[in-house]
């Protein structure tokens, strides 16, 4: 190997040395950015439901040692098995926060119902036709609207004849033919 050769193969190195290293920095900054925004929601939810009075002992003692973990480490897990590597929480960790929102989400839908002149048992019963109304999903929609729709029928000829077909007799035997041949 030659100098030139050597040279243009370190050079080559540097690059992707350095492309590397770049890719590694903005994993890492991706990383704590995850990090942060995990912690941030966890911390919000926590404060709301405990607040609220609607936090069990699981969702308290689950919020304080993820951030705990998210705090030390900057990931609530460390099996790659159990979720993607940028990620702060694992998929079960996700879905327990999901489950902790959702049920924010649903005191503060009660909550803004009740803030008016019904009593409870009127604004729960209010809140649930409410949501009935709002979860109607792929409903037909009342309009004048007709589909173009072709019937195979419509496209038939009328019938001609309602005789059916009977083919004449020929009363000509076969040898007589010109194209047939009796074969003795």
């Amino acid at each position: 190997m030659n100098d030139f050769d050597r040279r243009q193969w370190q050079a080559d190195e540097a690059v992707r040395d350095a492309a590397l290293t770049k890719q590694r920095e903005k994993e890492r900054k991706a990383r704590e950015r995850s990090a942060r925004n995990a912690k941030r929601k966890l911390e919000r939810l926590h404060k709301t439901l405990s607040d609220q009075g609607l936090i069990t002992d699981f969702e308290d003692e689950f919020g304080e040692s993820v951030l705990e973990r998210l705090d030390q480490f900057g990931s609530a897990f460390h099996n790659l098995e159990k979720g993607r590597p940028g990620d702060a929480l694992s998929f079960a960790q996700k879905r327990v926060v999901a489950a902790m929102n959702k049920k924010a989400k649903e005191s503060k839908k009660i909550n803004a119902s009740t803030e008016g002149n019904h009593s409870d048992k009127d604004a729960t019963h209010e809140t649930k036709d409410t949501a009935r109304k709002t979860r109607r999903g792929f409903s037909r929609k009342k309009s004048g609207f007709k589909p173009r729709v072709r019937h195979i029928e419509d496209d038939m000829p009328p019938e001609q004849s309602e005789e059916p077909f009977i083919p004449e007799y020929d009363p000509e035997p076969v040898a007589k033919r010109p194209f047939l041949r009796v074969v003795k």
